[in-house]
């Protein structure tokens, strides 16, 4: 930084432009004690003429140390008018637009300390009066100007520093979602230029983890796009290795940001493709293939050292976290994607898919022995499985059609293989005993996430496949139906036999689910799909798993799982009324069918009386964010029992209504809980009906369409 003038001095030589300079600062600091912004206005453009008696023109220096004009600022900023605030906010950021201001640690320190905490205020960011919505407000667009030309004014050494202060300044205060997505606006518009290294990366990382993650998901997602672009135009790329980039890049949401085939995502593959030579070579990088791209090296490298798995002593208790699986996929779709972008660029018309072949074989060669070798270390299925369902969830945006995107495409077929191994080896752990503690369940989760997946491979690439997945679900559902109706003589049931229970439950969740989600496969007309609709339709409702008694090792694991006895017994009831939604949708006639059976004798209304009243109790039990089957079994069940049961449909509507009024979880929750709601209190057939009868059903729906709307 040049050097500054002292704080305080005087030259009888110059005393005329000195006293000139005292009386106008004095002026501004008389009038801004007044806190009236009608009253400081006026007075406003003296604080020009200020700056310029404090520099000098000849040599392009301060002659007044510029404390004195961040006083005047700092006096603003700190106002309790707002109006105030957002004017010395304004007036700053226009500084630089219209002068030459000499370089000053001193402004740097400011921009960091008091402006940052002013620019935290959302109020601010307020569009003017005509703004169209979604435009950008006046103080985000002087912020993008003034930041873009700060930097571009600092001496090249300084840059990094006052950006690694700038970025580390947003993780270490409260932000709030609209502060935050302006001032990553403005980073991301920052000319490109090389200044940040491997700190700054983390630091960003920080600013996505930790100070954002509260945050309103579309803002959220906005801010997550420029920060990855601030990344990739003021990263120094030598000073960075590819594992900080993918662990930076790991922070950002794919469901919100960078997604497969979006431009941020092309973008983001150009830029690796640019610079694949330049990264930091990390201590893992093979040296030996100098033919082959950093990228794919490292993809190569991360899938080995991601499937080598140690065998643990307790290996059964706990299922790795999902980062390690979300890094290997990820770093395998960008590897392939840029490698498909050079060979573009190389004019190759015929893509052989070698790397991609090389990233995918140590995942294939575990796959294809899940089925034969039951002595695989659970912590390695555990692995293997979890990268497939990554790479199975992934979608193609630009392609309808899978087979017009190369890479996927590859990526599927070469998934097709395994197949039947995979799914015999999640029939035996679903059914059999192999499944016996609390953390376990997440393993069943993970079973049965990739059930639909595996079916959703099949239909897109190859049918034939289709048979044995049914098959599997034949097994997977006579075997289900067989564990829930084993019944237990002890008075305290082991945790690996109830365990068992909740698993099947839930697989019997995923049947129903697959059976609605995809009906090409035509499910319905399985031997077990009968046995299904009469267990879950004849079953006993809200059924309370008792809990088990543990042993000492049972309970060692239980104590560090993350679920407590209620919440798997919240999931086993959820799970029931998941399966009977799936049930009253698909298969209406059904109570007529079993109307005379020995099972049940009960007429149709009778029985749906029942499951109504299981309803509602099923609300006092569930928590807010399971209600849903719930909510959707009452839309079928109460324009029957309008008519027979009024109490008790206007008992499901106050109820009903009490959960959603008082929900105080996520937004993705609140509305789809609210949707359902709408769906069975507004249904057609239930307006109809109450119309008709003008009974005390009519009046409960025209208080509740008021209280809504």
């Amino acid at each position: 930084f040049s050097v500054e003038p002292s704080l305080f001095w005087w030259s009888a030589e110059k005393n005329e432009k000195l006293l000139q300079f005292w009386e106008t600062y004095l002026l501004i600091m008389e009038t801004l004690e007044g806190n009236q912004i009608h009253v400081i206005k006026p007075v406003l453009p003296k604080l020009n003429s200020l700056f310029e008696h404090a520099i000098s023109g000849e040599k392009g220096c301060w002659l007044f140390h510029p404390s004195w004009h961040t006083c005047i600022y700092k006096r603003m900023l700190e106002s309790e008018n707002k109006t105030l605030t957002k004017e010395g906010i304004l007036h700053f950021l226009e500084l630089y637009e219209t002068k030459h201001l000499p370089n000053s640690l001193c402004f740097s320190e400011f921009v960091i300390g008091p402006l940052m905490d002013a620019l935290s205020e959302s109020s601010l960011y307020s569009r003017t009066p005509g703004q169209l919505m979604g435009a950008c407000p006046p103080l985000g667009m002087r912020l993008q100007k003034f930041l873009a030309t700060y930097i571009m004014l600092l001496p090249e050494e300084e840059k990094g520093i006052f950006l690694l202060k700038f970025i580390q300044k947003m993780t270490r205060r409260h932000w709030c979602a609209v502060p935050i997505l302006f001032l990553t606006m403005a980073l991301a518009y920052i000319p490109a230029c090389k200044v940040l290294g491997s700190e700054a990366l983390h630091a960003l990382r920080d600013v996505l983890q930790c100070t954002m993650i509260t945050h309103q998901i579309l803002l959220r997602g906005a801010a997550q796009c420029y920060l990855l672009q601030t990344a990739m135009h003021l990263t120094d790329v030598v000073k960075v290795s590819l594992p900080e980039v993918a662990s930076f890049l790991l922070s950002l949401r794919p469901e919100e940001s960078l997604r497969r085939d979006t431009m941020l995502w092309i973008e983001l593959c150009s830029w690796l493709q640019v610079n694949d030579r330049c990264f930091r070579k990390s201590v893992t990088s093979d040296s030996e293939h100098q033919e082959t791209s950093s990228l794919c090296q490292y993809a190569r490298s991360l899938v080995g050292e991601y499937l080598k798995t140690p065998v643990s002593e307790r290996e059964n208790c706990f299922m790795p976290d999902w980062f390690e699986a979300k890094l290997v996929a990820t770093v395998i779709l960008l590897a392939a994607d840029v490698e498909q972008i050079r060979n573009k660029y190389s004019g190759k018309s015929n893509i052989e898919w070698i790397e991609l072949e090389a990233f995918l074989n140590p995942l294939l060669d575990v796959l294809m022995k899940l089925g034969s070798n039951a002595y695989i270390p659970t912590l390695k299925t555990d692995k293997s499985l979890q990268l497939l369902l990554k790479l199975l969830q992934t979608r193609s945006l630009k392609c309808s059609n899978t087979q017009d995107d190369g890479v996927l495409f590859f990526i599927w077929k070469s998934l097709l293989a395994p197949v039947e191994s995979i799914l015999e080896f999640v029939l035996r752990r679903l059914t059999t005993n192999e499944l016996s503690t609390v953390g376990d369940l997440d393993r069943c989760d993970l079973y049965l996430a990739l059930i639909p997946e595996i079916v959703n491979l099949c239909l897109q690439i190859n049918w034939k496949k289709v048979q044995p997945i049914k098959n599997f679900i034949l097994s997977l559902t006579n075997a289900s139906i067989r564990n829930l109706q084993e019944r237990n003589c002890e008075e305290e049931p082991k945790l690996k036999e109830q365990i068992k229970k909740v698993a099947s439950m839930a697989s019997l969740t995923a049947v129903c689910e697959i059976m609605d989600q995809k009906p090409e496969v035509h499910l319905e007309s399985l031997p077990s799909v009968d046995g299904l609709k009469r267990f879950i339709f004849f079953s006993q409702f809200n059924e309370v798993l008792k809990k088990p008694s543990y042993t000492e090792e049972e309970s060692l694991c239980e104590e560090t799982a993350s679920q407590g006895w209620g919440k798997i017994v919240a999931r086993y009831v959820h799970d029931q009324w998941i399966c009977l939604r799936f049930i009253l949708n698909s298969f209406s006639t059904l109570a007529q069918e079993y109307e005379e059976t020995p099972e049940m004798s009960l007429s149709t209304v009778e029985r749906s009386r029942k499951i109504l009243e299981s309803a509602l109790e099923a609300l006092t039990v569930l928590p807010s964010d399971q209600v849903l089957p719930v909510f959707d079994c009452m839309k079928v069940l109460v324009p029957k029992l309008l008519d027979s049961a009024e109490s008790l449909c206007i008992e499901a509507f106050d109820l009903a209504w009490k959960i959603i009024s008082s929900l105080s979880n996520t937004q993705l929750i609140f509305w789809s809980n609210l949707k359902a709601f709408v769906q069975f209190v507004f249904d057609a057939e239930v307006l109809a009906v109450a119309a008709s009868l003008k009974r005390q059903a009519y009046a409960k729906i025209k208080e509740v369409s008021l209280r809504i709307f």
